[in-house]
């Protein structure tokens, strides 16, 4: 459980070095600036937020680097978690450059730190890694890579799809783009692991009253990973930021982020997706755009050109680049989707998880847990990608619990940290999914 001073030390001096050199050459010069002002007898600016507020989260982090050197994790994750709140807030109502440099180092350093933690099995820091998502590549895709892919032969009619839908040569580049260009492995690792999930997911979407074409969200957000966590801090398989997700009911605590929980999360995107339509009578598309940019963003750029039509806008540039690509993206998704041998993908999907849910009466280590049921940690952190620390939180909590040779429950005993040895009981069976 100890991580190796001379490694810790290293990789914490790289990572104060990197925070302290944005520090230094964005904050500090402002800073002189500003000092320079008064002594020259300039009026005194009004403080500048956006230093005060990235100074406040390096005191924050640097608190967190504090109790990592103690070996104090859990102190630790929730320093580092607060850092990334402060500055994550503050970019949703500024668009300072600063904010985005300094988050993004922010976040590739606690994320090092992490490795480090999960490498000394310091389950308290916690397990979860954070990973890339396809968003962030796919804001990079520009209009002159898609034309130089051209469009594909295989024709899409309006039709094939479970909701109203007009159809432009992106939708038909993309196409290309997953199935020939750079996309393609993207494509490919999204159609597997869409197994594990994609019967729940069409399950909540009917629920809700929402097109179960719409799934593929998922495909262009997360490739269908509850551990993804994009560089502007949306996580799980739906691509929550805090905010969103608080809106929808997803709980955000220090032990758990609902965010990653496969059901509640899918249920809150549902939710939010129609929303949206219902928000932009009943527009698909729109609702789909204003997912990736918000419902302000969307309506907003309507108000301003009179325009209600997503390919108009899309082709006046008055969209982010990410959300130009991200509807046609979406709809070539579903397309692939529906006929992935036709397009090139005889691939098997991964089989949907089975498991019983059952009840632990007091907070428990998933290690601990892990071992009395004999099996490995990572099977059951899988399962229960919401647990952000490898501990359920206090109280009583239900956990999924894989099947065992197809008996209907397992009985065990978890052991929480310490001598108490809570009992954990069955409370309710979740069926297989077909």
């Amino acid at each position: 459980m100890q991580v190796e001073s001379s490694v810790t030390r290293s990789r914490i001096a790289c990572a104060l070095a990197t925070l302290f050199f944005v520090l230094v050459t964005g904050i500090g010069v402002l800073g002189q600036t500003q000092q320079s002002n008064q002594q020259s007898g300039q009026i005194q600016q009004v403080p500048d937020q956006v230093e005060a507020t990235i100074s406040q989260a390096q005191q924050t982090y640097l608190e967190g680097i504090e109790a990592f050197n103690k070996k104090d994790f859990g102190t630790a994750k929730r320093k580092f978690d607060d850092a990334l709140d402060q500055i994550l807030s503050a970019r949703l109502n500024s668009s300072d450059t600063r904010l985005d440099s300094y988050y993004r180092k922010l976040v590739d350093n606690i994320s090092n730190l992490q490795i480090e933690a999960a490498i000394a099995k310091a389950d308290s820091f916690g397990i979860q890694i954070y990973t890339p998502t396809p968003g962030d590549e796919l804001a990079q895709v520009t209009d002159t890579e898609l034309n130089s892919l051209g469009e594909t032969g295989l024709k899409v009619s309006n039709k094939d799809f479970a909701f109203k839908a007009t159809l432009a040569p992106p939708v038909y580049q993309f196409i290309t783009y997953f199935t020939q260009g750079s996309g393609r492995q993207t494509m490919l690792i999204g159609l597997q692991r869409a197994g594990k999930y994609r019967s729940l997911a069409e399950r909540v979407f009917k629920e809700e009253g929402v097109p179960t074409d719409l799934i593929w969200l998922a495909q262009v957000e997360s490739l269908w990973s509850n551990t993804a966590l994009s560089y502007a801090a949306a996580r799980g398989m739906w691509q929550f930021v805090p905010g969103t997700g608080a809106r929808f009911g997803l709980a955000q605590t220090a032990w758990v982020d609902e965010r990653s929980d496969p059901e509640k999360s899918t249920r809150a995107a549902a939710r939010y997706l129609k929303y949206l339509a219902d928000y932009f009578n009943g527009d698909w598309l729109l609702a789909m755009a204003a997912y990736n940019c918000g419902e302000g963003r969307v309506g907003s750029v309507i108000r301003q050109s009179k325009v209600t039509d997503y390919w108009s806008l899309r082709s006046m540039n008055l969209l982010p680049q990410e959300t130009r690509n991200y509807v046609p993206a979406i709809l070539a998704a579903i397309a692939i989707a529906k006929n992935p041998k036709q397009y090139g993908f005889n691939i098997a999907p991964e089989a949907p998880q089975e498991f019983v849910v059952q009840t632990v009466k007091t907070q428990t280590s998933l290690s601990a847990l892990a071992q009395k049921l004999k099996m490995p940690l990572s099977s059951l952190l899988a399962l229960n990608p919401e647990l952000q620390r490898g501990v359920t939180p206090p109280g009583a909590y239900n956990v999924r619990i894989p099947k065992h040779n197809g008996s209907e429950y397992i009985t065990v005993n978890a052991v929480k940290t310490g001598d108490n040895r809570p009992t954990v009981t069955p409370d309710s069976e979740v069926p297989p999914k077909q």
